[in-house]
């Protein structure tokens, strides 16, 4: 289906719009409500335990205020049976009930309401409750008209998009074709009428960070990325995993070492079948890039930020690393293997056949820093190809000189 895009100058409204008449009537009412809240929950309860056939008298009995009330409260009841605070079924029951009442009276519904029970929507959009409001909303000419003149939107596609369940992919598609307009997604979505901060809205922006491109990753910084998706279970990690690496390059992917700590857990170790599976829904290309990141990640994480991680880094993309149990950084370069022995700020170098059969056998059971360094300083042979190099003073000349010359 192609979704309609309205004119900005609507849609940037619409967001404020909903705000302010919610910061509005949430002042006006504050008073009313700390003083007759408690009164109108008890009249509400005993309403929704009436028969549904009394449901229409009761609407038109109730004033504008009192419906006023009523919105708030019944959003307040499907938060609690979702929360486990409330009876489920009964809630459901009173709010088929409550709905009844908003909809069904001849009078127009004022457009401070329809934007109160809009932004309900846009918060509870979950909840299963909600469905009789959507299939009541789609069939009151009142309320379309009133909110597609308050947002700019095909008020009758949103509530059919509310209740088949779609709601946020359909956001998702406006606010990423309004991107190319506002520039930025967020704004994009408060401009198609997604209210900043609503469960939806928080939806929306998750789901478009596991489909966007290079340039809108780029205006996330890293803890906000990693916010949004350390909740994410197993299928969704894996979604951001794949687009990332193959939207951004090693460079880009620098900046969010970080979220590598959400992903090994999917991909297991290198070598290991489940990180087989993963790189094989990449092209050679792609797994490239992501072993680069885990290398950049291993580095920071066992490093941190400094001048002996900002080196290691910059052959992330020419190596291998792993962290030995111990809490030593293994740097494989194929020719020779580096043993960063962080607590020491000393990196030992060896020739691979070397490293292979007379320091691998011996270090795999060591289990602290102390021991690692004591062993390889003092039982292993550092004349020839072997070398040890504290970090102090110019030490990356002369390990940059190792480096070019037992890479040939």
């Amino acid at each position: 289906m192609d979704y309609i895009i309205y004119q900005p100058t609507i849609l940037g409204a619409a967001a404020e719009n909903i705000r302010q008449a919610r910061e509005e009537r949430i002042q006006r009412k504050s008073e009313e409500a700390a003083a007759g809240l408690g009164d109108m929950a008890q009249i509400f309860e005993k309403i929704g335990d009436k028969p549904m056939k009394e449901m229409s008298g009761i609407a038109y009995c109730l004033s504008a205020d009192e419906k006023n009330l009523l919105i708030p409260y019944m959003f307040s009841q499907m938060r609690a049976a979702q929360e486990g605070k409330a009876d489920a079924s009964k809630v459901e029951d009173h709010v088929n009930k409550y709905v009844t009442i908003l909809t069904e009276s001849s009078e127009k519904l004022p457009d401070e309401m329809v934007l109160e029970i809009y932004r309900g929507c846009l918060e509870n959009y979950k909840s299963p409750a909600l469905k009789p409001l959507y299939k009541s909303l789609e069939k009151n000419d009142a309320f379309l008209d009133s909110l597609r003149r308050q947002t700019g939107q095909d008020s009758k596609e949103l509530m059919k998009q509310f209740s088949a369940g779609t709601i946020a992919g359909y956001f998702n598609q406006l606010a990423t074709a309004k991107t190319a307009i506002t520039g930025n997604y967020a704004d994009a979505l408060e401009a198609v009428g997604v209210v900043k901060d609503t469960t939806l809205y928080n939806e929306c922006m998750v789901y478009f960070i596991v489909v966007c491109n290079a340039e809108e990753y780029r205006k996330f910084k890293e803890e906000e990325l990693y916010d949004m998706a350390k909740d994410f279970d197993e299928e969704m990690r894996k979604k951001l995993l794949l687009n990332m690496v193959k939207n951004l390059d090693t460079v880009q992917l620098r900046k969010y070492a970080g979220l590598v700590e959400l992903f090994e857990p999917i991909t297991g170790a290198k070598g290991s079948d489940k990180y087989a599976e993963i790189m094989d829904q990449l092209a050679p290309q792609f797994q490239t890039r992501y072993a680069v990141w885990l290398n950049q990640f291993l580095i920071t994480k066992m490093l941190g930020k400094g001048s002996v991680a900002d080196f290691w880094l910059s052959y992330a993309s020419k190596i291998s690393v792993s962290v030995h149990q111990c809490g030593s950084l293994m740097l494989d370069f194929g020719k020779f293997m580096v043993i960063e022995v962080v607590d020491d700020n000393t990196a030992y170098f060896y020739e691979y056949n070397y490293y292979k059969e007379n320091v691998m056998p011996n270090i795999i059971d060591i289990d602290n820093e102390s021991d690692m360094n004591a062993y390889l300083g003092g039982k292993t042979d550092l004349a020839g190809n072997n070398w040890r190099r504290m970090h102090v003073g110019d030490w990356q000349y002369s390990v940059r000189d190792y480096i070019s010359k037992y890479s040939q």
